[in-house]
């Protein structure tokens, strides 16, 4: 099990076994399909690298995901001058590494 410590939360509220979570080396980032955050890595004004995710479940809407990520990303670098990764997770790619 994973360490996890939800947004707003203080005490450890570890992942059920089997649950899907994106994790980092330390614990948990986010849990529960994607709508339960970690306090250790919410997003604040001195924020200077994020994870954020978008999931779909169904592939045959596809499109609207590669659509939902660009508008994502197009956002992001206009309103935030970041810079933007994507990565498609899937059956066939289980898990990606984030590197700078």
């Amino acid at each position: 099990h994973e360490p996890f410590i939800p947004l707003g939360g203080e005490e450890n509220d570890l992942p059920y076994e089997g649950e899907i979570v994106y994790k980092d080396d330390v614990g948990a980032i986010c849990r529960c399909w994607n709508w339960r955050e970690a306090q250790r890595t919410m997003l604040t004004e001195q924020t200077k690298h994020a994870f954020l995710c978008i999931e779909s479940i169904d592939e045959t809407r596809n499109e609207v995901l590669y659509q939902a990520l660009e508008e994502l990303a197009s956002s992001i670098r206009r309103h935030l001058g970041g810079t933007v990764k994507t990565h498609i997770v899937d059956i066939h790619h289980p898990e990606i590494s984030i590197t700078d």
